[in-house]
């Protein structure tokens, strides 16, 4: 295995998105030598179902908190061997309503981990085509960041930032990501961050379509330059194969950057990781 142990952004079928059983993400975090990893299941309250396609039968991207804590607590009787956590991935969206239902989910619950991402600009998630139609690409980038840093002033109650320039990955062909066009919007996020004690996740999902993850690598450097110290690491898996993906890539990169380490987070505090 690499210098890469741990892969803390996973999902299973309590998220909408994905019909992968629990114990099979394990099976293949085991057969890849990994020593922890952490169940981050969508929990995006008021996702428009209007936004889905296809429709949902049931309100989309919530799940049965005792249930899942559940199926955790068994499934670590059954897998000593690897630290399993217990995490969500909480869905951003700056609304009274939604950032107080976001309030009780992190206050309690006994999270080990909890990612902080957006999937949602006006309702509309980038991953749909309808994001980007009839707009040019770049301000629907600017917008997607504008609303990060927003949604991150308004409510910060996660230990890691997931996939910063999320909106990237679902920008049509045509698009050329200029990163120098948006840096001065991702340096607040970065400088919020760090003021919060926030990690900056690095989110390997970006690399099935690009060359890069998210966020891009010269975000990293610059987080690291402003003082940053705190790095998560996931696949955003939500298939077994998908599992741990590109971690082979990363130690070198997060060096280049000017980190030895990454941190995983047991009971919400930071353990630290050399590379």
């Amino acid at each position: 295995m690499t210098g890469i142990g741990c892969d803390t952004h996973i999902h299973s079928e309590y998220s909408t998105d994905s019909q992968t059983p629990m114990e099979a993400q394990i099976q293949q975090a085991l057969r890849l030598g990994l020593s922890e990893i952490c169940f981050t299941d969508h929990m995006d309250y008021d996702f428009p179902e209007e936004a889905m396609n296809p429709p949902c039968e049931k309100p989309p991207f919530v799940f049965d908190i005792t249930d899942y804590q559940r199926k955790i607590e068994s499934l670590r009787q059954v897998y000593p061997e690897i630290t399993i956590g217990t995490g969500v991935e909480c869905g951003l969206q700056n609304t009274q309503e939604t950032i107080e239902k976001n309030r009780q989910l992190t206050k309690g619950n006994n999270w080990d981990y909890i990612i902080g991402s957006l999937h949602l600009v006006r309702k509309t998630d980038p991953y749909y085509p309808a994001f980007w139609e009839g707009k040019k690409a770049e301000n629907c980038v600017r917008l997607y960041l504008e609303e990060l840093l927003d949604n991150i002033t308004a409510f910060s109650d996660f230990d890691s930032l997931g996939h910063l320039d999320y909106v990237v990955r679902y920008a049509p062909d045509s698009f050329v990501y200029r990163l120098e066009e948006y840096f001065e919007i991702i340096e607040e996020i970065l400088a919020l961050l760090i003021r919060k004690d926030i990690a900056l996740e690095i989110n390997t999902s970006g690399l099935k379509s690009s060359d890069m993850p998210n966020p891009h690598l010269s975000v990293l450097t610059r987080y690291v330059q402003m003082g940053g110290e705190l790095v998560t690491i996931g696949s955003d898996a939500h298939t077994p194969n998908y599992l741990g993906y590109q971690f082979e890539r990363l130690p070198e990169w997060i060096k280049k950057a000017g980190l030895r380490q990454y941190v995983t987070y047991r009971a919400r505090k930071p353990i630290f990781h050399s590379i």
